[in-house]
């Protein structure tokens, strides 16, 4: 079974001052994850400067899941997937 968990999350651009993205999650995974956990995980994000690329991978890595985002940034769509 593929358990298949989506949310928004938002987060501090660390090139544009000041500036919070909005991302588009997915996180997959063969075993259950608590909605807890993962808005937990998020929930730390979304007042620090981070990039797209790299809070896909550390999602991937602590929630134990395969996570994509999808962010836009300045009118480039970028996806991200990790595992």
């Amino acid at each position: 079974m593929i358990n298949t968990y989506c949310l928004e999350v938002r987060a501090v651009c660390p090139v544009v001052d000041g500036e919070r993205d909005l991302y588009q999650v997915t996180v997959e995974s063969e075993s259950m994850i608590e909605v807890e956990l993962i808005i937990s995980f998020f929930k730390q994000y979304g007042e620090q400067k981070i990039f797209q690329e790299e809070l896909t991978r550390k999602a991937a890595t602590n929630l134990g899941a395969r996570v994509t985002t999808v962010g836009n940034h300045s009118g480039v769509t970028v996806t991200c997937r990790a595992p």
